[in-house]
C-alpha cells in the first residue's frame, strides 16, 4: 500500500512539473507572438509610408 501511495505522489509531482513546463512554454510562445505581431505592424507601417 505504501508503494502505491508513493507512486501516486510521484505521479502528482510529475504532473505538476509537466504543467509548469507547459505554462512556461506557453508564455514564451505568447512573447514570440507579440514580437512577431509588432514586426508585422512595423512592416505594414513602412509599406504605407512608401505608398
Amino acid at each position: 500500500m505504501d508503494q502505491l501511495k508513493n507512486d501516486l505522489k510521484d505521479l502528482r509531482t510529475q504532473q505538476n512539473t509537466d504543467s509548469r513546463i507547459t505554462e512556461i512554454r506557453l508564455k514564451l510562445l505568447e512573447g514570440n507572438v507579440a514580437v512577431l505581431q509588432q514586426e508585422v505592424d512595423e512592416i505594414k507601417t513602412v509599406k504605407q509610408i512608401k505608398k
